[in-house]
């Protein structure tokens, strides 16, 4: 979009016009769902992943423990320039489960280690040609224990694009499943400063706007002489 400087005008001034708008309900919008995620998660909600599973709580702010990642049931998104895996996202289980029933979570991570571990694995199930080479501790590596702890995407934090794409992808997943972005923790100050900018954005848009609809008309010039 383009932008357009109106300095002769009105020194100083930078007209944004709608782009100027949508920037500053997006900071109302994502300060104010910080800020609401804040106060209503002032600890993160502590419980096993299976009770988590079962009662399916509101908080958005969690550490579940007893979990596991099924390294078989995740996809990834990797970087349009180099190729290189930047985040995964990965079904997460009660420990030692093993029925086939569709995840209701999937862990978002973009933790190198973790990376790294979903490429390898992808490596060595690439290389599977028969069950004889699928070995206990193969099968083990694929279900790697780990606590999960984090915040559950919803509102503006939740990409619609990349949940229809996750969707569409050949993963066992319930249909309202539950993203959680790992090591995510809510910020009030955070929230606060996008909430006061969005809001002092919009002042000045709308102050701006204001005063050109009050301008007067510039006169017309005057009619030159008749040249007789």
């Amino acid at each position: 979009m383009k932008i357009a400087d109106h300095a002769a005008s009105r020194p100083g001034f930078i007209k944004l016009g709608c782009l100027g708008f949508f920037i500053a309900i997006a900071l109302i919008w994502g300060g104010g769902q910080e800020v609401y995620t804040s106060l209503k998660n002032r600890e993160p909600l502590k419980m096993s992943f299976k009770d988590y599973q079962e009662q399916r709580p509101t908080a958005e702010w969690v550490s579940l423990s007893g979990a596991q990642l099924n390294l078989l049931n995740c996809a990834y998104i990797s970087s349009k320039v180099t190729g290189a895996t930047e985040e995964v996202f990965i079904a997460v289980e009660a420990v030692g489960d093993r029925s086939k029933e569709p995840a209701l979570v999937l862990l978002a991570s973009k933790e190198k280690e973790l990376i790294d571990v979903v490429d390898l694995m992808a490596a060595k199930m690439a290389t599977i040609k028969s069950q004889a080479d699928l070995t206990p501790e193969l099968i083990q590596s694929l279900f790697p224990q780990r606590e999960v702890t984090g915040v559950v995407r919803f509102g503006i934090s939740e990409d619609s694009k990349t949940r229809d794409e996750l969707a569409k992808l050949d993963l066992s997943l319930v249909k309202d499943f539950i993203i959680i972005t790992e090591g995510e923790k809510p910020s009030l100050g955070v929230g606060a400063g996008m909430l006061a900018g969005g809001l002092f954005l919009g002042f000045l848009l709308l102050r701006g706007s204001g005063k050109e609809k009050a301008a007067p008309a510039s006169p017309a010039p005057p009619d030159l002489p008749a040249i007789s």
